[in-house]
């Protein structure tokens, strides 16, 4: 199995970075190269229902497919084509696309037929060197006889199918790891904008309280230290935000480059979409942690390996007999009990990494359930201010602090939903892909 995904690996990069591409067929093969003779013809065909008369065929998807997004804006991206725009423009998705596509463009069938006629060719080279008497040089293509035949194998028993399926697979998995960090990317820097915004409402309150300290100090209320100290603070506080600017203009720099923008650090991001918004049904913990396992390439993989150490195993028992070999037959049972207990705790870490993402939505779903308590009570009090203010009980900066409270407030219910929607994101990536990725909190 280990020489079979060596060749799989191979034949993938080979297709890769051909110019030569067909269109990709599959079908059984029945005969087999007899060794050394020339290999006789087959042909395999494939047929298809058609629609009755009167009948029209469904368009692939079209029941399920739901209205492709708008294009976004130039100048902006949206979290509804941000998965479109990654896979179409970042240069590393394409790369692995196009290495995908070249398997998938494999036709089994022709390269079968090609060697086929290859081995016939050595075969009967090799025949007419016997009648010359060149038995050696007959010999010499014997090496690449047995190479092609093994591929020629491997290709009529579907091995080399397979793996080149579980080469796809794990380029896949590469190809939704782009994606998914694009998308934790886009989350992350929402709330960086949303850290600006909070910003410089403080920034806006330090300046109407260093308005009204100016006043007092004037009046001789206040000292002058103090005016000092909070002027600092809005020195420090402009500092922070520039910072801040800084970082989120790096970040859509990076986001930029996924999407196939310039890289100038200047993109509107849309906002993400709402509760009412998302789709979204209540997770089925023991069902969904089945498809996350039987999705995950990381458990394929690792179930790859255990194969080729039992095959590894099953040789040394075999290999390791008697007295004077027993140190390597123990350390080969060894090395086999290592690699059980190596695939024994891959799957453990994936089913925890699971159950923490599943337990992480209720969580996140009572905070956001008390930041909108939260700014119910905080709107309340507003409205008592403006009451209060109205009847001249307290003054207009009074006012404008309650609607920072507020503004505080749904800042909050933004953070708890942001973080809400990403640990749905990432529990949906596990279940569809077998991806496992972190919730932004």
């Amino acid at each position: 199995m280990i020489m079979r995904r060596r060749i799989a690996l191979l034949l993938a990069v080979l297709a890769a970075v051909s110019t030569l591409t067909v269109p990709a067929a599959a079908a059984e093969r029945e005969e087999e190269p007899a060794a050394q003779e020339t290999v006789g013809e087959e042909a395999a065909q494939t047929g298809a229902d058609t629609p009755e008369e009167g009948e029209t065929a469904p368009e692939d998807g079209e029941e399920t497919q739901e209205p492709a997004p708008e294009p976004d804006p130039e100048g902006t991206v949206s979290w509804a084509n941000l998965d479109d725009r990654i896979r179409a423009e970042s240069l590393n998705a394409r790369i692995l696309i196009e290495n995908i596509t070249g398997i998938e463009d494999i036709d089994y069938d022709l390269m079968y037929e090609d060697l086929r006629r290859q081995l016939n060719d050595i075969a009967k080279a090799q025949w007419m060197m016997i009648l010359m008497g060149a038995g050696q040089a007959a010999d010499a293509l014997d090496q690449s006889y047995d190479s092609l035949r093994d591929v020629f194998e491997s290709i009529k028993d579907g091995e080399l199918q397979a793996d080149n399926a579980d080469v796809v697979w794990q380029l896949e998995d590469t190809v939704n790891q782009v994606v998914s960090g694009g998308e934790t990317l886009y989350i992350t820097l929402v709330g960086l904008e949303q850290q600006a915004a909070d910003g410089q409402r403080g920034l806006d309150a330090l300046d109407r309280s260093l308005e009204e300290l100016h006043l007092r100090e004037q009046l001789g209320q206040v000292s002058r230290q103090t005016v000092a100290e909070v002027e600092q603070t809005r020195a420090e506080t402009v500092s922070q935000l520039s910072t801040l600017d800084a970082n989120i203009r790096q970040l859509k720099v990076q986001l930029q480059n996924l999407i196939g923008e310039d890289p100038t650090g200047e993109i509107a991001l849309g906002a993400l979409p709402t509760q009412e918004e998302m789709a979204w049904e209540a997770p089925d913990y023991e069902a969904d942690l089945e498809a996350a396992k039987a999705a995950s390439w990381t458990l394929r993989s690792a179930q790859l390996t255990l194969d080729d150490a039992k095959e590894t195993w099953d040789d040394a028992k075999s290999d390791y007999r008697g007295a004077s070999k027993q140190y390597l037959y123990q350390q080969a049972e060894h090395t086999w009990n290592a690699a059980q207990l190596t695939y024994q705790s891959t799957v453990q870490n994936f089913e925890t990494g699971f159950k923490s993402l599943y337990d992480s939505l209720a969580n996140y779903e009572q905070v956001l359930e008390n930041a909108q308590s939260a700014l119910v009570w905080k709107q309340t009090l507003l409205n008592t201010a403006q009451t209060r203010y109205q009847l001249g009980q307290i003054s207009h900066n009074e006012v404008l602090t309650a609607q920072d409270d507020v503004a505080a407030a749904q800042s909050a219910v933004d953070s708890a939903w942001r973080d809400l929607f990403s640990a749905r994101n990432s529990y949906r990536w596990a279940v569809e892909t077998g991806l496992m990725t972190s919730a932004q909190g």
